[in-house]
């Protein structure tokens, strides 16, 4: 495992995008868990409902990139509304999944039950995306 802190680059950017607001999280985790997002290969895909673009985000080793935009093939697509995906992320986590125990956890746990959150890719991967970007 590397513990050098990755790089966070913002790429394209469209009207009434949130890639930066999704950099931000992005920054934030990778610094605190530098090896955490150093170790992470991935292209993910956030979708959220409304007149929001996707935001493609590419795990590259010492290098991610944010930018709204689809991803032709994502290794995971995570869909919902924006308040959501926004809980689903911030919600504390046990194993790398929302905590039951915690009321926050266990909405976000409900809102992927209920499909609220769509999750399309392995589940190993999302819990590795959470654990870089959890608050």
């Amino acid at each position: 495992m590397s513990s050098q802190l990755t790089a966070i680059e913002l790429g394209r950017i469209m009207r009434g995008g949130v890639a930066p607001a999704i950099m931000a999280i992005v920054d934030r985790g990778a610094r605190k868990r530098p090896e955490l997002a150093s170790d992470l290969r991935a292209e993910i895909e956030l979708n959220m409902e409304g007149a929001y673009p996707p935001v493609r985000i590419v795990f590259g080793g010492d290098l991610v990139l944010v930018e709204d935009g689809s991803a032709s093939e994502p290794d995971l697509r995570v869909s919902g509304s924006l308040a959501d995906l926004v809980s689903l992320m911030v919600a504390p986590l046990v194993g790398g999944l929302p905590n039951p125990i915690n009321r926050r956890g266990r909405a976000a746990l409900g809102m992927v039950a209920l499909r609220r959150v769509r999750v399309e890719g392995r589940l190993a991967l999302l819990r590795r995306l959470l654990g870089v970007i959890q608050v």
